[in-house]
């Protein structure tokens, strides 16, 4: 966003010091991305959620990049703005101009690398239509094959070698999902829901970003504003107030505290 403003370092120094910036805002806004997604109760307009996730960003990232400018001291030059007299006024004046100056660019970057989504791109489980006609000899057998099975097995054949099929939990991740299984987990382009649907013999949907595998879930807690399901991995993942019910209704009908049998 400023070239200029590392012009007096040498050529190793200006390649860290740009490795640093640019590591450093990407992953204030992956982690600005999964506070807004936990904090956020409601489904928030996409645009108002990556707004939210930009400018926490930029605040999270806003000191890091001050102490960036400090170790760096051939970036310091005259000041030639007020951003750059604010700063000189102290650690927290510099703080706050470096937040002031990367917000608009940081917010930007971040809707341009969500462009997939804010336009709707996502992956997408092939239906019927997309498949080309079956030949004549083939005809009987994908009369024969359930719709939804030829989903999952879409599903499966897309999951990492390393991964396996054991899977324990989906979790939503913007236009990703984090699959767990009991060798390993990784993030796959992905629609949740469609996922759940293709693998709805296997599971249930506890809440719009979790996806649990029944004979991975080792508990159930229901009881007052705490819900949520203990999976096998030892993870607790939240029961959504909506999906109350079907929970009870999918692993029993005791209020609370709904026992499974662990799995080996």
């Amino acid at each position: 966003m400023e070239p200029e403003s590392s012009a007096n370092l040498d050529f190793v120094e200006r390649l860290v010091f740009w490795a640093l910036q640019v590591t450093t805002a990407l992953l204030g806004l992956m982690v600005a991305s999964l506070l807004v997604s936990s904090m956020s109760y409601k489904r928030l307009p996409l645009y108002i959620t990556l707004l939210m996730s930009g400018v926490l960003g930029a605040l999270l990232v806003s000191p890091i990049f001050a102490s960036i400018d400090n170790w760096f001291a051939g970036i310091k030059d005259a000041p030639d703005s007020w951003l750059d007299i604010l700063e000189q006024q102290g650690p927290v004046y510099h703080v706050m101009a470096e937040f002031l100056e990367i917000t608009p660019g940081l917010i930007t970057i971040w809707f341009l690398i969500n462009i997939p989504l804010l336009l709707n791109i996502t992956y997408r489980l092939p239906t019927d239509e997309d498949e080309p006609a079956p030949s004549t000899k083939n005809l009987a057998t994908e009369r024969a094959t359930e719709p939804r099975e030829k989903l999952r097995n879409d599903f499966y054949e897309r999951l990492p070698r390393v991964l396996g099929r054991d899977i324990v939990s989906i979790s939503s991740e913007l236009h990703y999902v984090n699959v767990k299984t009991v060798d390993a987990k990784a993030l796959i382009i992905g629609a949740l829901n469609q996922i759940a649907e293709a693998l709805d013999d296997d599971g249930v949907l506890i809440h719009r970003s979790h996806w649990v595998h029944k004979k991975h879930v080792v508990n159930v807690h229901i009881s007052g504003n705490q819900a949520w399901c203990e999976m096998s991995d030892g993870e607790r993942l939240p029961i959504s107030r909506s999906k109350r019910k079907l929970v009870k209704a999918y692993f029993g009908n005791e209020p609370c505290a709904v026992k499974t049998k662990r799995t080996a």
